[in-house]
């Protein structure tokens, strides 16, 4: 059992097929693919309806 590939048990496994953590991003890369901006808007709209913020 030693010797089994790890990859698949992985893919046989649909719970272990996703990453336990998300990827580190630096704040350059962030920038750079437009997710600074996205982050951005997506807190504005949650200070802007506090409705929202109780829902979830």
């Amino acid at each position: 059992m030693a010797n089994t590939p790890k990859w698949n048990i992985r893919l046989r496994h649909e719970w272990l097929s996703t990453p336990l953590k998300k990827k580190r991003i630096k704040r350059g890369q962030k920038a750079r693919i437009g997710l600074l901006d996205a982050e951005a808007r997506k807190k504005a709209k949650a200070e802007k309806s506090p409705k929202a913020e109780q829902a979830s």
